[in-house]
């Protein structure tokens, strides 16, 4: 009997047929047609296509080194650090270049991509990067970048060994506050940081010299825009970034895959910390840049950038439009109708705010006489209401306004300044440093004024019964006589002290 043997085409499994409308459904872009048979998984195609979607395990144990340590050759290191500059090269597409800096030295990074979209980037940026070999700048072709000594090469997705973590840290977690000291800062031999200049100084010499640094503040960042460069040959987009310090103003511009980290920075809040930015000195596109070389710490942590966060506080206290009033500070009806009124002076308060031990939040009332009216001035200014949107004061007579920045439509308050100032027997206070609530207004305006004002020619309706923003469809009379009723009228205020906004708010107004 003779020996049956298993023919070749049983060690293959079959091959599954499809028609031309399989294939046409895919070539035509159809998410839910894919060719059958090509041996690999819905799991396994996403690793590859979307390497940042899955959790990464190091296969090897990676040593935890700081930048300035890092020694060139086959090793296997575990960086952390922050995104201070990157780029995306239009004639190499496939890989980002990205700087990164953990205070004691910086790193060239080249990250390669399936797709450009797949990562998002930021200045400021907390990353983990995963290598195993380190090269030489010279080698690597990084170019004269200052503190860069070292660089590498991450393939997520198809290296298993490599591989890049992009933190988005909340505000107050441990993450968002570690790794911002500023290269080139070291305490024990000096308490500055070297080549750091004011803003006025960079842009009329500085920016001639080989080094320099500038400590800055966000004031408004703008819409994004599309130029056309004639270089390029292209659209480019761009937003311009305002930005200052204590001794003058400039316009930081972003360009193409930049403009995503300016939406992240808070104007009168984000510090920057500049290192070799581009100057141009040519007209109305004069400006300050960020280069191949330059280097941007965002909201460093050094003795310089505490004080002028300090600076840029007490400037917005000086400079501030409008300040929203605190509700959920004090009980507001009880501060007015509880059993604990109490009657202060002027120089009351004053002692007991700048007492350091006593300065905790309270209520009480205040008799005062207004001394000053600005009503009508404001009113011919056309900043009867005003706002701050984007770092940009917003002024208009009516309570509602256009943002000419954000084009977003916002809800006006009462300018505080239609008030001069308020004096009793022991002092003056300037009412436009006061903080005043919605409720408040009204009652000033409305509740000791005779029934007689109207709305319009044809309304009936008594303007007691109404609130602060009527005043905004009165004319020129009728405000008039509103001025003349208040200048020199006595009135109780029902206040409370905020110790974080460090201002009067007025919760209530009593003849």
């Amino acid at each position: 009997m003779g020996t049956s043997f298993p023919s070749i085409q049983t060690f293959y499994s079959r091959e599954v047929q499809f028609n031309l409308e399989d294939v046409n459904d895919v070539n035509n872009g159809s998410s839910d047609s894919q060719i059958p048979g090509d041996g690999f998984t819905s799991s396994e195609v996403e690793v590859v296509t979307k390497p940042l979607s899955r959790p990464w395990k190091p296969p090897r144990e990676y040593e935890q080194c700081p930048i300035s340590l890092l020694q060139t050759g086959p090793f296997n290191y575990e960086i952390s650090g922050r995104i201070v500059n990157f780029s995306t090269n239009p004639q190499e597409q496939g890989h980002h270049f990205l700087v990164v800096s953990d205070g004691s030295g910086a790193i060239a990074v080249k990250l390669y991509y399936m797709k450009a979209s797949d990562y998002q980037l930021f200045l400021g940026q907390r990353v983990t990067v995963w290598a195993t070999f380190i090269a030489a700048s010279t080698q690597g072709g990084t170019g004269n970048i200052p503190f860069c000594a070292s660089s590498t090469k991450i393939y997520p997705g198809r290296n298993i060994a490599t591989h890049i973590a992009l933190h988005n840290d909340p505000p107050d977690s441990d993450g968002h506050r570690i790794l911002r000291c500023p290269l080139d800062y070291n305490l024990k031999e000096h308490n500055y940081l070297p080549a750091l200049m004011t803003l006025k100084a960079y842009l009329s010499t500085g920016y001639d010299m080989a080094e320099g640094r500038i400590l800055v503040c966000v004031r408004s960042v703008g819409p994004r825009r599309t130029v056309y460069s004639k270089k390029l040959q292209c659209d480019l987009d761009m937003v311009d970034v305002s930005i200052f310090d204590d001794t003058a103003t400039c316009v930081l511009k972003l360009w193409q895959d930049k403009v995503p980290s300016a939406k992240t920075w808070i104007p009168n809040q984000t510090i920057l910390l500049i290192s070799k930015p581009t100057c141009r000195q040519d007209g109305p596109h004069s400006g300050l840049g960020i280069g191949y070389t330059s280097m941007v710490d965002v909201d460093p942590d050094f003795p310089d950038a505490n004080w002028l966060r300090d600076k840029v506080k007490n400037m917005g206290k000086k400079q501030s439009v409008h300040i929203p009033f605190p509700h959920n500070t004090w009980d507001i009806n009880r501060a007015i109708r509880g059993p604990n009124r109490v009657l202060f002076t002027i120089a009351d308060i004053e002692d007991q705010v700048r007492n350091p031990e006593l300065r905790l939040d309270f209520t009480g009332k205040l008799n005062v006489i207004i001394l000053e009216m600005g009503l009508m001035e404001q009113w011919r200014k056309r900043s009867f209401c005003c706002f701050e949107c984007c770092g940009i004061p917003i002024y208009a007579n009516r309570p509602v306004a256009i943002c000419k920045n954000c084009d977003t439509r916002r809800d006006l308050a009462l300018n505080p300044r239609i008030i001069g100032s308020m004096i009793d027997e022991s002092g003056m206070i300037t009412a436009s440093k006061l903080v005043w609530h919605d409720d408040a207004w009204t009652q000033l305006f409305f509740g000791g004024i005779s029934n007689e004002i109207q709305i319009g020619d044809d309304s009936e309706t008594n303007l007691v019964e109404q609130s602060w923003e009527d005043l905004t469809v009165l004319d020129s009379v009728a405000l008039r006589d509103i001025e003349e009723q208040l200048l020199y009228a006595r009135v109780t205020l029902t206040f409370g002290w905020s110790s974080q906004l460090e201002r009067l708010c007025i919760m209530g107004v009593e003849w």
